[in-house]
């Protein structure tokens, strides 16, 4: 007669992930690359890599990038067919700045 035997009992794992907050230091900063910094600059007449001048215009910004509109893409490069190395935000992106805004900028 064979005996029964008990399946091994697997640990328990904790699978949640507890993203870092979303502040301008960790994460915005660091979307915005020295050439939309220049562009912006020169065009726009704001700094995106002033905290404040980011925040200013924020919901402008977010309106622009969402609608992937930004960042310009320059020739030969278009807003379909983004340059590899300046690539439009993410969905990911996108929802981490709005939730930056909506944190009230921290």
């Amino acid at each position: 007669m064979a005996s029964e035997t008990t399946p091994p009992v697997e640990p328990q794992v904790d699978n949640t992930v507890t993203a870092a907050p979303v502040t301008w230091e960790s994460t915005i900063k660091g979307y915005f690359l020295p050439s939309d910094v220049e562009c912006m600059l020169n065009a726009g007449g704001f700094d995106l890599s002033d905290k404040d001048d980011v925040s200013a215009y924020a919901p402008q910004i977010y309106v622009r990038v969402k609608n992937k509109t930004m960042p310009k893409q320059m020739p030969p490069f278009t807003q379909q067919n983004p340059d590899p190395a300046h690539p439009l935000w993410t969905d990911e992106m996108c929802a981490n700045f709005k939730g930056w805004m909506d944190g009230g900028f921290p």
